[in-house]
């Protein structure tokens, strides 16, 4: 088969066997059979099963694996399968080899060096006989060896003995040998060649072997981290074509399902359509969950090898590969392993989609509680009052005492009050939610603020006392002041909720070097401190009784989106004094230059 479904029906093997509750393991070394038996008898292995090709080719010089693991396989039994044959199935196309993959080239390139090594051995030998003329030829037995690797290697030493024979051991021009010291000469040339190229020509080829290693594993780890940190699907997408063309020299593309169909997600270089036949092979990769287009036996004519990406619980999607892409052996791996990376990245961006999705659904349905919840309860109860001192009145207003008909009116203000302030509280906070709060900033004294919110505030004071820190003089800052009044407003009404009777509220405000701080303090039993990080998150209320019925929990959270509209900060801090008591603080920041006029 080709390079690409040959790889393919391998990566399906090695998944089949860790589904199955194998664990692969690629081993090294010079010797395959010892390196085999040595893994075998160190890890206990009882059972080896070794494949075998329909038509392998034959070697009368090597034995083959199955021949030399039943030579020297000792306490383990050797199974042999065979490649069933597929007499139906059409021969996939082959791709044209490069000029510099082509077997005899190496070959043809020790040739030409043993030629040149010969000509300058020539010209030695006339200017001086005595010369040592084997290490010319010695030199190019280890060029080729470095350059053209192990068999390249081997050939140049056969035809440098024979050129050293037949041109420099007398008699010359023939293959015999006059005197008897040259054989020796000649045996030991020809073995000292062939162990020189043998060592320089493995030397060669590991060194290479490793190189492509070290570089594909530095690769596949590059790509990994940039694919786990693609948090979207679509960048996730984007970075394995990018990756995989990368790694193939060619083009890439990736396609997710969408709507019951497939869509092209992302492609490197940038592709706008896929034709009809191309997207036909694609599908059918989707559907069937095998490799299809060219290069494979289903839909050969496609222009691209759509592989399909195979996740952790499902498939994630397809990518596609031009076909003149894929030649190299280590290349295909380098790409199956970029395939197996992305699936699992696709997958993971689609559950990260799906979980935030979720998460959002679940907010959702907990602010509809909440509302409800307001709406039913914190709502209801002032409406009752209203509709119950309204009733009152209208069936007994004329016998009733006008200091009774007077509260009755006072509970209805208060009461309506009260759904003012929930109603305006629900409207705040959704335009806080919606980003459709906008913001006057103006400069203002914070001590007239401080003062008007205080006055807002005085009638449900009852019998606790407001303490008041300003000092004589205050920087000004930048701020929208209806929307610093309603926020002090709301901290207000919260030290009241939460403060026994007859304790004191401290309102104060100071300046440091780049700020003005504002401080509301009450002698209430105080935050505890793990609640202390979510006092200012929606419908969060402490879990006691005040003279608010709860409320809606909605106060805080607003103060601090007006504050942070504003620019400023907002923090609380709990206990103050004997393990009672809360402070609110805000901070606005101080602006860089002031008006003319108040300088």
């Amino acid at each position: 088969p080709a390079p690409a479904v040959g790889q393919a029906r391998l990566n399906e093997a090695l998944k089949l066997a860790e589904q199955l509750g194998g664990v692969p393991v690629m081993l090294t070394g010079d010797d395959l059979v010892a390196s085999v038996l040595d893994y075998a008898r160190r890890n206990n292995v009882t059972q080896i099963v070794v494949g075998k090709s329909g038509r392998p080719r034959r070697n009368p010089f090597r034995r083959s694996l199955i021949h030399a693991l039943l030579e020297e396989a000792e306490g383990a039994a050797l199974h042999v399968v065979t490649e069933g044959a597929e007499p139906d199935a059409p021969a996939p196309p082959r791709a044209r080899a490069p000029l510099s993959s082509w077997p005899w080239a190496g070959h043809a390139g020790a040739v030409a060096l043993v030629s040149v090594a010969a000509l300058v051995a020539s010209a030695t030998f006339q200017v001086a006989e005595t010369a040592n003329l084997a290490m010319i030829f010695m030199l190019s037995v280890l060029v080729s060896g470095l350059a053209f690797g192990l068999w390249p290697a081997l050939t140049a030493a056969t035809l440098c003995a024979f050129a050293y024979n037949f041109f420099f051991l007398e008699p010359r021009l023939t293959v015999r040998i006059g005197h008897p010291a040259d054989v020796l000469t000649f045996a030991v040339f020809f073995a000292v060649a062939l162990t020189t190229g043998w060592l320089t020509g493995r030397i060669r080829d590991q060194a290479r072997a490793v190189s492509r290693r070290a570089s594909a594993i530095s690769s596949l780890l590059a790509a990994s981290r940039r694919l786990s940190s693609a948090a979207k699907q679509d960048t996730a997408a984007q970075a394995l074509a990018e990756q995989l063309a990368a790694a193939s020299n060619g083009a890439a593309i990736v396609l997710t399902p969408e709507r019951g169909d497939l869509a092209l997600t992302a492609a490197s270089p940038p592709l706008d359509i896929l034709p009809p036949g191309d997207m036909a092979a694609a599908r059918w990769a989707w559907e069937k969950g095998e490799p299809a287009g060219a290069g494979t036996g289903t839909l050969p004519n496609s222009a691209w090898t759509f592989r399909p990406l195979q996740g952790v619980k499902a498939r994630a999607g397809v990518a596609g590969v031009e076909l003149k892409a894929i030649a190299a052996e280590d290349n295909e791996r380098f790409v199956s392993a970029l395939l197996d990376q992305g699936a699992v990245a696709l997958e993971r961006a689609e559950f990260a989609a799906q979980a935030a999705d979720a998460e959002a659904l679940r907010r959702t349905d907990r602010l509809r509680g909440a509302l409800l919840n307001s709406v039913s309860h914190d709502l209801r109860t002032p409406l009752s009052t209203v509709l119950g001192s309204v009733t009152t009145l209208l069936d007994y207003g004329k016998s009733l005492d006008s200091r009774v008909q007077r509260d009755l009116l006072l509970s209805i203000q208060e009461e309506a009050e009260r759904l003012n302030r929930y109603v305006g509280d629900l409207l705040d906070m959704t335009r806080l939610e919606g980003g459709a709060l906008v913001t006057r900033r103006d400069w203002v004294d914070i001590r007239d603020v401080l003062r008007a919110a205080v006055d807002r505030v005085k009638r449900r004071l009852d019998k606790r006392t407001v303490a008041r820190d300003f000092p004589a003089e205050l920087s000004m800052v930048k701020a929208d002041p209806s929307l610093l009044e309603q926020a002090l407003v709301n901290i207000l009404e919260n030290a009241i909720a939460y403060s026994p009777d007859g304790s004191a509220i401290e309102v104060a405000a100071y300046e440091d070097r780049g700020n003005v701080v504002i401080s509301i303090e009450d002698e209430g039993r105080g935050i505890p401190t793990p609640e202390l990080e979510r006092v200012f998150e929606k419908f969060r209320r402490m879990e006691e009784a005040t003279d608010r019925g709860k409320g809606a929990g909605l106060g805080l959270a607003i103060s601090k989106g007006f504050v942070e509209a504003m620019g400023g900060r907002i923090a609380a801090a709990s206990p103050i004094h004997d393990g009672r008591g809360t402070r609110i603080l805000i901070s606005l920041p101080k602006e860089t230059s002031m008006p003319g006029h108040m300088l």
